[in-house]
């Protein structure tokens, strides 16, 4: 190991620093450090370097740099660093050389330039002169008869205006339900085409519920005191039932309409209403 790299070694051993505090303090990478405790100073950046790196090491490990670059001057190499300015100066000026005599050779073709701008011009003003000449010839159109056009169109408003009181009056038909002979049967006539509305309730008391459309249970509840529930019966139903396990306790409400429950022939308040729906 060279002398000055064993005597700077020491002194950082002495000061309890790491090669890894030391390259904090100094902020020199750890090789250089390395290099420089070997005396291997061909490792490190640069001649110039060398001085620059052992007077940061030197005095961070307090020991005076300019006594310990006397005292081994002749072990460390003096020179300094190269100056390259010349070079960077001789490309600035031939980068603006070249710059000025491109735009003066650019200068030379301005009049040639602006003739060809205004040629461009003309031509394009007389290819949209012609353009919207074309369009304007090919615009004009003979008037079509539009008699029998009026006439269809007036013949489908009428057709559509019967249809529309025709609807209505179809809308107009309200929904009947009958009492028929048959205890407990009942004829729903003017079926909606969008299904019947049927409400049952309890009113008094509770009631226990089943209603069937046709073969199929719908639904079955015990209806507590004053709930109800609304079922919308398929406008293709035929038939639907409502089963009740306490009449006196029970409303049903057809479109809107409430239904006579009392039976002369039929004292059981529990009952089944048959509803037989005609198209």
């Amino acid at each position: 190991m060279d002398e000055i790299g064993q005597k700077l070694r020491n002194a950082r051993i002495k000061k309890g620093y790491t090669i890894d505090d030391l390259q904090q303090i100094t902020k020199i990478q750890k090789r250089y450090l390395i290099a420089i405790e070997e005396g291997q100073f061909d490792h490190l950046p640069g001649d110039f370097y060398v001085r620059a790196f052992i007077k940061q090491y030197s005095d961070a490990v307090g020991i005076s740099s300019d006594d310990l670059l006397e005292e081994y001057k002749a072990d460390i190499p003096n020179s300094q660093p190269k100056q390259e300015a010349a070079p960077q100066e001789t490309k600035t000026r031939t980068i603006k050389e070249e710059s000025n005599s491109f735009f003066s050779n650019l200068g030379n073709y301005i009049p040639q330039i602006v003739v060809g701008i205004v040629v461009l011009v003309i031509i394009g003003v007389i290819a949209f002169g012609m353009i919207h000449r074309s369009q304007s010839t090919s615009s004009v159109t003979i008037p079509k008869d539009n008699t029998e056009q009026t006439t269809k169109k007036k013949t489908k408003k009428a057709k559509k205006t019967t249809a529309k009181k025709e609807t209505k009056k179809a809308a107009t038909k309200t929904v009947s339900v009958t009492k028929t002979d048959t205890a407990d049967t009942y004829t729903v006539k003017n079926m909606p085409t969008d299904g019947l509305k049927v409400e049952v309730a309890a009113k008094n008391g509770q009631a226990w519920i089943q209603f069937t459309e046709g073969s199929n249970t719908t639904w079955q509840q015990a209806l507590s005191a004053d709930e109800k529930k609304e079922t919308t019966v398929p406008a293709d139903t035929t038939s639907f039932k409502i089963q009740t396990g306490n009449v006196n306790n029970t409303t049903i409400t057809i479109d809107g309409k409430s239904i006579d429950l009392s039976s002369s022939d039929n004292s059981s308040i529990v009952r089944t209403l048959t509803f037989n729906v005609e198209k």
